[in-house]
């Protein structure tokens, strides 16, 4: 398949109830991104792609994708069980800390899951979703004894230099049903790389990448500005959403929202309140513009009721000097986002609102809630997450 996405659909085709997913691959791809509750009760019979229901892997908005395909098949009753193989280079630091950090960064946790990670003995163990969980490299994780769904990604066998550090197939369990992804369709594979597929299936030639799969390979391995050379001349979508990306992380930030601001009328809604986010993300922690911010986190917020831009909206009210405004904003964040591990950030936040309105008490009531709650450490991600 081309589509990592795919899978999903595979899943369903072939009656698959509660399996265990051994899903070896160099991202979770378990992000909720594109996927409300509208239209993952849309998508629920769904046994192919339907157009609106179904994104594409070069942005994070349009319904089911690449990076967000193992969320639903999750929801949806599929996979009742998660193995996540990774690639040694991936891991930064602890096992334990990393798997925390990189984990919630796909999937705001909960404390509760958060801190019932942990180490087996080289691997991590613990629930995501409700479901067990396990992460850690090939040569770490016990084999299973059952057959499993057998989900390889070739971005597996790829360092993050985008070369070959590993050929497959490697220890893998014995599998119920196996899918491959090729990626090369949103640039996780280079085109030569197709081969790696051989050991599955003698068919592994087809799509070549273009410019855009260059352009995302290139964000993908930091190299922003070979990435915007390459999207130069191009003005679809996906080429200006990969633009931005690479432009805010140049730090062109002023250009970087000129990009987004171009876009936010040629996406469908969870795409514009994705926008927004970004956008006032943006303004309020680098351009110092906390008017703009808070407007755009409204203009998210008429789309979609979502935590996040609750607090990017709570932040640009702070900054406004509108405490008062900021207390109600965040707190109906946290009625939402209440036993996740964004929640601790956003608790500190309101300790610091209800001191500069003079309510100590209220403010030592969320202290000592937060004290409970802290996991001792942060979580390193941002609230809007770029592309995977």
């Amino acid at each position: 398949m081309e589509d990592h996405s795919q899978a999903y659909f595979a899943w369903k085709r072939a009656g698959v109830r509660d399996a265990w997913c051994w899903h070896v691959d160099a991202h979770l791809d378990i992000g909720r991104d594109g996927l409300d509750d509208r239209v993952l009760e849309q998508l629920h019979p769904a046994e192919e792609p339907i157009a609106g229901l179904t994104g594409n892997p070069y942005v994070p908005w349009g319904g089911l994708n690449c990076g967000n395909y193992l969320y639903a098949a999750i929801r949806h009753g599929l996979v009742g069980r998660l193995t996540w193989v990774i690639p040694p280079d991936l891991i930064q630091g602890k096992l334990l800390d990393w798997a925390r950090t990189h984990v919630n960064g796909w999937l705001d946790l909960t404390v509760e899951e958060s801190t019932g990670f942990r180490d087996a003995g080289g691997y991590i163990e613990g629930t995501l979703l409700g479901i067990p969980f396990q992460v850690g490299t090939a040569d770490a994780l016990p084999l299973p004894e059952e057959p499993v769904l057998l989900d390889v990604d070739l971005d597996y066998y790829l360092d993050q230099k985008g070369e070959v550090w590993s050929q497959p197939p490697g220890p893998l369990p014995s599998p119920l049903i196996t899918t491959v992804a090729y990626s090369v369709f949103g640039g996780y594979t280079p085109t030569s790389e197709r081969c790696l597929a051989a050991p599955w299936t003698e068919d592994w030639q087809g799509y070549t990448g273009d410019a855009r799969d260059a352009a995302a390979q290139a964000v993908r391995q930091r190299h922003y500005q070979q990435g915007l050379e390459v999207l130069e001349g191009l003005t679809d979508v996906e080429a200006e959403y990969l633009r931005g990306t690479c432009q805010h992380h140049l730090g062109q930030f002023e250009a970087a929202l000129q990009t987004w601001q171009r876009l936010l009328p040629q996406v469908p809604s969870l795409g514009q309140a994705y926008l927004a986010g970004l956008a006032s993300e943006l303004l309020s922690t680098r351009l110092n513009q906390p008017g703009r911010a808070l407007e755009y986190a409204q203009q998210g917020l008429q789309i979609v009721d979502d935590y996040r831009l609750h607090y990017a909206a709570a932040v640009a009210l702070e900054q406004l000097e509108q405490p008062r405004q900021a207390t109600q904003m965040l707190r109906r964040g946290l009625r939402q986002a209440d036993g996740k591990v964004i929640s601790l950030q956003m608790r500190l936040l309101l300790a610091r609102l209800y001191r500069k309105q003079g309510k100590d008490g209220l403010a030592q009531i969320e202290l000592a809630q937060l004290k409970r709650d802290d996991l001792g450490r942060q979580s390193g991600v941002g609230l809007f997450g770029g592309i995977r």
